[in-house]
């Protein structure tokens, strides 16, 4: 057998529908391309030329992914094995065999080999191994074959993803073959062309496209006469639009009317089907959330693209079928929907994002007159469409009062004879319910809810009963109180449609009993007995595929009565629901179940409701339950190397997962100890998972529950080493991590382990291996930051962009505070193994971060640093750059940044607290005076009252802290200074400095109460009224309270010659009074 045929022979294999063959040839077929390369190529490149198509169909696939540097990685790239002689072989034979095949699919896959290869082979102008590319390339622009003009555009088209700047020279003979091939009468070469030129403004940079844009309306009429001609290439041409749109829609900005003109004309040809319309439409709208201003400023696009909606969201049948109106058993709204429902919720995802883009002041009164006419119409879709879209509004509305003409308008058609129409009334007061709570509630329970329960009583189309319950679910979900007047109407006919109601109506009534325990809570009590026994009689009598949903929801109302009633109440039935919740997960789910994750929920609120009761049932539920949540990982960590495809309730069900378990670890203790090793094999891997950043945060949070677990323990050595093997691994994941808002949870996660441990267990040397890694993701940050800063000066961004480049800069500087945090925990934890860190922070990184021109978030990150310094390491630690910290303190207290100021007077508090009195001495005028000018700063209009407040009670704090421990440093203005604290007290914003100063002015006045009053009523009485405000408040504790009865038996006793306390007393406000009395003597 020569190597052709053995070539054929294992081809043919793999063609087989046996698995272990096909696997077998793929693998014997990659050890022939690795141990005979050029022959195996040359053998390749001859089974291009096969008579059955199918080998043609192969050849070029495999050829490409065993030549390209940009091949999936499973491949082996074997183009440096090559011969010299071969590699021509391969150039040369490319085009040859364009010229003479005949498949158009063979063709297009030829073009993608010689597109990958060339783009493979070029570096820069100096490195380029295919010189001779371009110029046979333009040989083919020449050709009176139409097909290979096309071809022609097809390479074009993949170079410009690969190699797009080896084409900077050629510009001007880009833009005539442009040109040219939008001209062209052929239909195909017109499509290739605007595919080519799609892909040249995709990847080009704007220096680069600038020079295209005078095509924009070439690229309009080709598209409208590509679409008119054949529907499926026009399809493509609209895809390509909607590529441009999503990452260069700058492109068209210069020229959007002749764009947005093109896409009105296309979606106004009667030929052109809808589907390929909607593409247009959806491309519309990214336009709109790409530049809002655009819409916002010219009204007549916007109410032409909310136009367009409307007339997709009427393209529905105009009967309504008995099969609409009661679905097959286990039918699903979400996942089983006709086309009808497609196009009606893109309509209404349409008007949602449209809302969100332009902000409601800017959509409703476009939205208002449109959604009237429509309401008008004979015709009933209309309508629909028309409350469909109201529906959307409830979320960007604040005042309930502005949602009153809207459901004036709509409830009445709850009794409309169209069911139609009586299932978006549903929807959107369903809908308007969910995202006005809770003031929708508390404005319409009496109006809603007994026109849904009449309803209900007469209703005879089960699709319209099903979501009548289920708006009442969304309705009662939002009600705080007063739904227990229809509780037992609720539950009566809740328990009417789960005996007699088709699969969807009982799940729906299941949601109103769910929602109805958890609104009424302990009102639910007397329904419990006659409910769950019902609940438990669905897994008997439910046992078919159809009715998986309805189980799930079943664990949901079962365990969400469990925590509306407590533990007490519950405990008779938890053995039970054990059992079902085992049973289930034991029962063989498929890959997707949605009782899975129903399951998992399940057992997170059991855990919740009743630890310990629980804990005694471990050994029966955690090996299936590990199992169970074993195959919703492995669903998960695929990944997209292997080509398996990722999907969002997928990830969705593993988050539920790893939340699972950080209750399980957090409430079960020491009971969940056993399985710790097991959670943690489960748990690490999902750190780094790929696709979904929440999968990813949970998982790190996850490590952190297993680290208070190992705590419990007291066994210390276990800890340690978790605690630094948990460090590594959270550190790696921060490394591979993209996205910002993760790194700063990760960081916080590292913190939260090094304060669960509370006590230093690192070495000198693994505290700045860790240091130095943070202080990694410090330098990724800041690159960061360098590059939106630099982003943000370019001349054509706009101002959304702005705004977009300051949001992420924003994020960057949260991570800075994040790290500052996380570095303040091990000075806390590790004093004396953070020289090296302590040296690096005040050398290198503060003169950076707070010279005057960096942003407030970096001054807050700079001396946040400090306060950590000053708290954690003190003297004779910072004794070296003692000075410099004080004037870094004294700078900033003044700073017109609340964050900022609070960070620096908080420090100051801090010095005073923890600085030798005779160092102190040295810088005592300074740090006061920056206090007092610090209490004299005003709040202006924009800045956050509480965070005014915040600053200032750490500024206020700051001076009690310098009256307690540096007494002597205010000299002959120590009572001046003591009098001014107390006339600032009480604390009303930090709670934290609230307890302190509080505690300290009790302190104060058992101590010394005659030093203090100083003989002046006044004071007496400004005391008097601090005790009163803070004594059982917020702004006390227990302990703080013991002691402001102590102090006012000391004032009781001070000398009543100077101080009369009963007439004092009566100069307080009745309220003051009242709890002054209250306090026991």
């Amino acid at each position: 057998m020569n190597f052709q045929e053995q070539l054929l022979q294992i081809i043919q294999g793999i063609f087989s529908q046996d698995n272990q063959s096909r696997k077998q040839g793929e693998d014997l077929l990659a050890q022939l391309r690795v141990a005979q390369p050029n022959e195996f190529v040359i053998q390749m490149l001859n089974l291009c030329r096969h008579q059955e198509l199918k080998i043609r169909q192969f050849a070029p696939v495999y050829l490409r992914y065993s030549l390209s540097k940009f091949a999936p990685k499973s491949h082996h790239n074997i183009w440096n094995q090559l011969s010299l002689e071969t590699k021509e072989i391969v150039k040369l034979n490319l085009f040859q065999l364009i010229e003479v095949e005949n498949s158009h699919i063979v063709r297009n896959q030829l073009c993608d080999i010689i597109g990958e290869i060339g783009g493979s082979l070029y570096q820069d102008q100096n490195h380029n191994e295919w010189p001779n590319l371009l110029p046979i390339l333009w040989q083919m622009f020449l050709s009176p074959k139409s097909d290979i003009i096309e071809c022609g555009f097809k390479i074009l088209g993949n170079l410009f993803i690969y190699s797009i700047d080896q084409f900077d020279k050629h510009q001007q003979d880009l833009h005539t073959l442009f040109v040219q091939g939008l001209a062209s009468s052929q239909i195909k070469i017109k499509s290739s062309t605007m595919h080519a030129l799609g892909n040249y403004i995709k990847y080009s940079l704007p220096v680069q496209y600038n020079n295209f844009q005078d095509l924009i309306s070439n690229m309009m009429k080709s598209a409208l006469e590509i679409t008119i001609q054949d529907l499926s290439l026009g399809e493509g041409i609209m895809e390509v639009f909607s590529d441009i749109v999503d990452s260069k829609p700058k492109f068209f900005r210069k020229q959007f009317n002749i764009f947005f003109n093109g896409i009105q004309v296309i979606f106004r040809e009667s030929q052109i089907e809808n589907g390929v319309k909607r593409i247009g439409t959806e491309t519309l709208l990214s336009m709109v959330e790409k530049f809002p201003r655009l819409f916002k400023f010219e009204k007549l696009y916007l109410i032409q693209v909310v136009e367009m909606i409307f007339f997709h969201m009427i393209q529905i049948s105009s009967t309504i079928t008995d099969e609409w109106k009661r679905p097959p058993e286990g039918f699903n709204d979400d996942i089983e929907q006709d086309e009808d429902c497609e196009t009606t919720r893109f309509g209404m995802s349409s008007i949602d994002r449209l809302i969100e883009s332009l902000g409601k002041q800017e959509m409703l009164p476009v939205l208002n007159p449109i959604v009237s006419e429509l309401l008008k119409h004979q015709d009933w879709r209309y309508k629909n469409a028309a409350i469909m879209a109201l529906s959307q509004v409830g979320e960007y509305i604040e005042d309930v009062a502005d949602i009153k003409p809207t459901i004036e308008l709509i409830l009445p058609m709850l009794n409309d004879s169209n069911s139609m129409i009586r299932y978006a009334v549903c929807h959107a007061i369903g809908q308007i319910a969910d995202d006005m709570k809770p003031k929708f509630q508390k404005s319409y329970l009496h109006i809603v809810v007994p026109q849904f329960l009449n309803r209900l009583t007469i209703e005879d189309v089960p699709r319209v009963n099903s979501h009548i319950l289920a708006a009442l679910t969304n309705f009662v979900e939002g009600t705080e109180k007063g739904i227990e007047a229809y509780l037992p109407n609720l539950i009566q006919l809740s328990i009417k449609f789960l005996n007699n109601g088709i699969s969807i109506e009982k799940e729906n009534a299941i949601s109103v009993i769910a929602a109805t325990a958890e609104s009424s809570k302990l009102s639910f009590i007397p329904y419990v007995n006659e409910l769950l026994p019902i609940l438990f009689k669905i897994f008997s009598t439910h046992q078919t595929k159809q009715y998986r949903q309805l189980k799930g929801q079943a664990i949901e109302t079962i365990t969400l009565i469990a925590s509306a009633v407590g533990e007490q109440v519950f405990l008779p039935f938890l053995q039970q629901t054990v059992q079902i919740l085992i049973q289930v997960q034991t029962s063989n789910l498929e890959a997707i179940d949605p009782q899975k994750s129903y399951v998992l929920s399940g057992w997170q609120r059991l855990a919740l409701v009743c630890p310990l009761q629980l804990a005694k049932y471990l050994g029966d539920i955690v090996p299936s339950l590990f199992q169970l949540i074993q195959q919703v990982f492995n669903m998960n960590s695929t990944g997209s190397e292997n080509g398996k495809e990722l999907h969002t309730y997928d990830n969705e069900e593993a988050e539920v997962a790893i939340h699972m378990l950080s209750v399980f670890i957090e409430e079960l203790k020491q009971s969940f100890f056993p399985y710790v090793e097991r959670c943690i094999k489960l748990i690490v891997p999902l750190c780094q998972f790929n696709s979904d950043e929440n999968i990813r945060s949970a998982a790190c949070k996850c490590l952190v529950s297993l680290v208070r677990n190992v705590k419990e323990t007291n066994n210390t050595q276990q800890l340690i080493n978790g605690a630094k093997y948990f460090l590594g691994v959270i550190l790696e994941a921060g490394y591979k991590e993209l996205d910002p808002t993760v790194i700063i949870e990760q960081i916080d996660c590292i913190k939260d382990i090094i304060d669960i441990v509370s006590q230093p267990f690192m070495t000198t040397e693994e505290v700045t291996e860790l240091s130095d890694k943070v202080f990694k993701l410090l330098l990724e940050s800041d690159k960061r930051k360098a590059e939106n800063e630099n982003l943000a000066q370019e001349e054509d961004v706009d101002e959304d962009e702005k705004n977009a480049i300051k949001e992420e800069t924003e994020t960057e500087e949260n991570l800075h505070v994040k790290i500052a945090e996380c570095i303040g925990s091990l000075f806390k934890t590790h004093k004396e193994f953070v020289l090296p860190l302590y040296e690096i922070i005040c050398s290198q990184i503060l003169p950076r971060v707070l010279d005057q021109h960096k942003s407030p978030k970096m001054h807050q990150f700079g001396i946040c640093l400090i306060d950590y310094m000053v708290e954690h390491l003190g003297f004779p630690y910072i004794q070296n750059h003692f000075i410099d910290l004080v004037q870094a303190l004294t700078v900033y207290a003044v700073d017109k940044i609340c964050l900022v100021r609070q960070a620096a007077v908080y420090g100051i508090g801090i010095m005073a607290t923890n600085t030798p009195p005779e160092l102190y001495q040295q810088v005592s005028q300074k740090l006061s005076q920056a206090l007092v000018e610090s209490l004299k700063t005003q709040k202006t209009e924009e800045d956050n009252q509480k965070l005014f407040g915040q600053a200032r009670d750490n500024a206020i704090s700051a001076l009690g802290k310098i009256i307690k421990s540096q007494p002597l440093s205010l000299g002959s203005e120590l009572i001046q200074g003591m009098e001014t604290w107390l006339y600032l007290l009480p604390l009303q914003h930090d709670k934290r400095q609230a307890y302190i100063q509080h505690n300290l002015l009790a302190e104060f006045i058992i101590q010394n109460g005659d030093q203090f009053v100083n003989g002046k009523s006044e004071n007496a009485l400004q005391i008097l009224k601090v005790f009163a405000s803070c004594y059982k408040s917020k702004r006390s504790t227990p302990t703080i309270d013991i002691k402001i009865a102590s102090a006012l038996r000391v004032l009781e006793q001070l000398d009543q010659g100077k101080i009369n306390l009963q007439q004092i007393f009566q100069q307080l406000s009745p309220e003051d009074q009242k709890k002054l009395l209250e306090i026991p003597k």
